[in-house]
């Protein structure tokens, strides 16, 4: 015959007073709410949390990223949405970069770059160099030395050789100007007449292949020689007395 069993036949006897058994101590304390509706706030928080989860799965299997490790899900845990956005950024602007590069007939614009001027210092002897007047009779270098020499190949420099000559009417009187270039070339009306200023051919850029600073070099060029055709000072694109102003004195 059959035994009677009160535990609705889960085969255990019931606790003592016939209650229902204890929860497990780390669930906390429960309280259940006399109207079901005060716990929608609390289901709309865990639903949320599990979108949210469900979520950052998909993405790391779409990235192909490991598991994420088994743990309580809270409003407060990090998703996924500040790495993506991150992410989708810096792919964006690699993209507009690639294709700024890549676009037919682009180029990127640069700055004119302007000659500054550059010196020389070492003293070099140009005494064996001559150079040829407007009338084709050759005239030796240290005859016309102390000398500021403008080698203007190329260029009219009007506004350069007016102001070079007041410079040295002021600071060295007793300079000469010369300007050279292959061919005597034409000076500017009006120069200061206390500087003597000459024209003078030099058709085999000697002055040039003399100083190695200047032997590859076209600019406009000032080259400083004292009373023994010794170079005193080398700037290359010069355009202004003021480059070589401070060493006129050291000339006489």
């Amino acid at each position: 015959m059959g035994t009677l069993r009160g535990d609705n036949g889960g085969g255990e006897r019931p606790q003592e007073g016939g209650g229902l058994p204890d929860l497990p101590p780390e669930w906390g304390t429960i309280i259940i709410p006399d109207d079901a509706g005060a716990l929608d706030d609390e289901g709309s928080s865990i639903r949320r949390q599990f979108r949210r989860a469900a979520m950052r799965r998909r993405w790391r299997r779409r990235l192909h990223l490991r598991p994420e490790p088994l743990r309580r899900t809270t409003d407060d845990s990090p998703g996924l949405a500040v790495p993506l956005l991150i992410m989708s950024i810096a792919v964006i602007a690699t993209l507009v970069s690639l294709f700024a590069v890549a676009w037919p007939g682009h180029s990127p614009k640069t700055n004119p770059q302007v000659g500054s001027p550059t010196t020389a210092q070492v003293s070099i002897s140009l005494e064996t160099v001559s150079l040829q007047r407007t009338d084709g009779t050759v005239v030796s270098l240290k005859e016309l030395s102390p000398a500021v020499i403008l080698l203007v190949e190329g260029c009219s420099c009007e506004q350069l050789i007016r102001s070079t000559t007041d410079t040295v009417a002021i600071t060295s009187a007793n300079t000469k100007v010369l300007v050279v270039a292959s061919r005597p070339p034409t000076l500017p009306s009006g120069l200061n007449e206390k500087v003597t200023v000459s024209a003078l051919a030099d058709p085999n850029n000697a002055v040039r292949a003399s100083v190695p600073a200047l032997t590859n070099d076209r600019t406009s060029t000032a080259v400083l020689v004292d009373s023994r055709a010794h170079t005193v000072k080398v700037v290359k694109s010069v355009t202004t007395p003021e480059d070589f102003k401070a060493d006129l004195a050291r000339l006489q």
